[in-house]
């Protein structure tokens, strides 16, 4: 790293070890290109490399803390529960062999009688045990759910944009990431990615009000969910910018798919709820790429956005594929 004269942040050290390591393929791949080209490895560009290898998704440490700190104590519960109650059955257990070994030795009624008065007692008090365990073992179930489902929340909020309730850009990132990997084991499989960007927003937000953009950016990220597969991820990229992964789709399905988004949203003019006002129509712009061989995110959506800047250049409210830009460049 003072060879090359890298600043040396944590995260420098960090994407550093990691690529002379070499656990990591698609980093090392990603070094070894920048370090080839020769330029400068400036905080921001190795910055951006750790941010696309190695950021993790941003969760509310403060409640993961709390939950794992909660689940140690309903364990360390549950643990003394069932002690206990392994301890209660060991005393029946030994209640049971003592009258076994010493009712044959009765001789009287009262002696019988006394026995099973005996017997009676530590059954009825073993079954009131079990009863109490029981109660105890739900209510301890019950709690780890409710923790389980808490922690689950968590992790739903972290992946999720507040504002439109899809995936942020943040869990789109780690669904490429995967996909890509994913793609490399099995070439045959096809992966398309979509940058979307609504037309003319800042002008609409300005004229209409920040309250009125935000209901726009819900109708398309709840249109561009309707128009998508299961498998797909619709996220919010950023301020008016979408983003779509479709995983099993080749650049031609992703185009008839882009096309009928662009469709969708052109064909609907927006009325103000109260005022009846009409406000006109919403376009998306939206650039199509897929993967290829050697991809990275970085790449694979570079090309996608290249096209969408190529989308709005022809006049917006369209479609343009990285397959149309290389045959402007060859033209």
């Amino acid at each position: 790293m003072q060879q090359r004269a890298i600043v040396p942040t944590p995260r420098a050290f960090e994407l550093w070890f990691t690529f002379r390591s070499g656990v990591a393929p698609d980093l090392t791949r990603q070094m070894t290109q920048l370090l080839a080209s020769g330029q400068a490895l400036t905080p921001a560009l190795l910055d951006g490399v750790h941010h696309e290898f190695l950021a993790m998704p941003v969760t509310n440490t403060d409640m993961v803390s709390d939950g794992a700190a909660q689940i140690q104590q309903a364990a360390e519960a549950l643990a003394t529960q069932v002690a206990t109650g392994n301890a209660a059955v060991t005393h029946y257990a030994d209640t049971l062999t003592h009258w076994a070994e010493r009712i044959g030795d009765q001789r009287t009624v009262a002696g019988l009688v006394g026995a099973v008065t005996a017997l009676t007692d530590a059954t009825m008090k073993a079954a009131e045990r079990n009863r109490k365990l029981e109660q105890q073992l739900s209510a301890s179930a019950t709690r780890i759910g409710k923790l389980r489902q808490s922690l689950s929340d968590v992790k739903q909020e972290a992946s999720t944009d507040t504002l439109t309730g899809i995936a942020n850009r943040k869990a789109f990132q780690v669904g490429l990431k995967q996909a890509i990997f994913q793609a490399r084991a099995v070439p045959s499989s096809p992966l398309s990615v979509m940058m979307l960007d609504v037309d003319h927003f800042k002008i609409f937000n300005d004229t209409y009000g920040h309250a009125t953009g935000d209901l726009v950016l819900r109708l398309v990220a709840r249109l561009l969910t309707d128009n998508s597969k299961g498998r797909d991820t619709v996220a919010r990229y950023g301020g008016e910018e979408f983003a779509i992964l479709l995983v099993g789709a080749d650049l031609e399905s992703a185009i008839t798919v882009a096309n009928q988004i662009c469709e969708s949203l052109s064909s609907k003019r927006l009325v103000m709820k109260g005022s009846k006002q009409d406000i006109g129509q919403v376009t998306i712009s939206i650039g199509v790429a897929e993967h290829r061989a050697g991809d990275t995110m970085a790449t694979l959506i570079d090309r996608a956005d290249a096209a969408l800047y190529r989308a709005k250049e022809l006049g917006r409210n369209q479609v343009c594929s990285e397959a149309q830009l290389m045959r402007e460049v060859a033209g």
